[in-house]
């Protein structure tokens, strides 16, 4: 069983203009969640004598907290909610080995948080749009 240690984590936005493919790593990323779930459908009918489901359609949300940076100019569309085309969005639990889960994100909200004694932090909130993929790093 492999495991990782969360600072070697990173988050990437996939420039589908950019024809190498490669991503740009969102600056101080501090951390990163992302949910996949699923729906169930239930299709008891009478006379059954227990719940029966079926599989439902799949999503996935999450949220990215990152240190406040007013110099994002590389990922800025991944701190505007009211841009309207979906991000390709990639997040690796460790950049380097390891899975990868790809996906399209629409930014859903954009909170900033200041304190006296922390750094400025952004918490970055998203909805997939299509399918979450498993890959290799």
């Amino acid at each position: 069983m492999a495991t990782f240690e969360g600072s070697q984590g990173a988050v990437r936005i996939i420039d589908t203009a950019d024809s190498a493919g490669f991503g740009k790593n969102i600056a101080e990323v501090r951390s990163w969640t992302v949910e996949h779930t699923k729906d169930v459908i239930e299709d008891t009918a009478m006379g059954d004598t227990a719940r029966t489901y079926k599989h439902g359609l799949q999503q996935f949300t999450g949220s990215m907290e990152v240190i406040y940076d007013s110099t994002h100019t590389v990922t800025t569309r991944a701190f505007d909610p009211t841009h309207e085309d979906a991000l390709t969005v990639e997040f690796y639990p460790n950049e380097t080995t390891g899975q990868k889960f790809t996906g399209s994100i629409l930014v859903t909200s954009v909170s900033r948080t200041a304190s006296f004694d922390d750094l400025v932090t952004a918490t970055v909130n998203f909805q997939g749009s299509g399918a979450l993929t498993v890959g290799s790093a």
